[in-house]
């Protein structure tokens, strides 16, 4: 877990060395883009994003092959003009995660998919008028289920529970309001998982992680 972390510091202070420098080199669509946006405060967002999931428990990794392909739809909406360069937004994101993998044991074959739901609220906070950096936090619901060829476990078992989530990232603004993203997001839901074989060991299990990747949206 300490190695996860540090990895995520690492992969966030790389992209805000990126984005600065990429910041620092403006062309004639950065040009247009301070003409058409004059002032600092963040927009109405919607976004499409994916990302590579990681799963936090140990064992999930193993099962499912440490993780994978994590889609999001996105919205962020401006709540409150803090201070010229801070602002409070309301945020919400639909995700979709999926994926296959084998039981650690007996090698049978076992999928997940996830329906993650996050709102929250999101602190967005103006380095120039092409550079956002921001973070958001809030509580998480979280739908999945399981499909297993085990004889020992039910065959298709759904379940559902509630978390928390933390994100942040980089917004760089292009001409006619697209924006570029890339972020970094941690969630954290606990569920009961469970067998209907009383010899079978059933525990609480962390279902979040860590996800990292980019995307795309547009400012209206």
């Amino acid at each position: 877990m300490i190695n996860t972390i540090f990895k995520f510091k690492t992969f966030f202070w790389s992209l805000l060395a990126s984005f600065s420098m990429l910041s620092a080199i403006q062309g004639s669509c950065s040009g247009l883009t301070q003409e058409s946006a004059p002032c600092f405060f963040s927009q109405r967002l919607i976004e499409v994003k994916t990302g590579y999931f990681i799963f936090s428990n140990s064992k999930l990794r193993k099962v499912y092959n440490k993780g994978g392909l994590d889609i999001q739809l996105s919205v962020s909406y401006p709540l409150w003009n803090i201070t010229g360069r801070w602002t409070l937004n309301a945020y919400t994101a639909v995700e979709y995660f999926q994926r296959s993998g084998r039981s650690i044991n007996g090698h049978q074959k076992t999928s997940v998919w996830s329906v993650p739901i996050n709102i929250g609220l999101k602190s967005v906070y103006a380095i120039n008028a092409n550079l956002q950096y921001y973070s958001a936090i809030g509580p998480r619901y979280l739908y999945i289920h399981q499909h297993n060829q085990s004889p020992y476990v039910y065959k298709n078992k759904s379940w559902n529970g509630l978390g928390f989530f933390v994100n942040t990232g980089l917004n760089y603004v292009l001409c006619d309001h697209f924006v570029i993203d890339i972020f970094g997001e941690y969630s954290y839901v606990k569920m009961l998982f469970h067998s209907k074989n009383p010899h079978v060991y059933t525990r609480n299990i962390q279902i979040g992680g860590f996800t990292f990747g980019g995307g795309v949206g547009y400012e209206f």
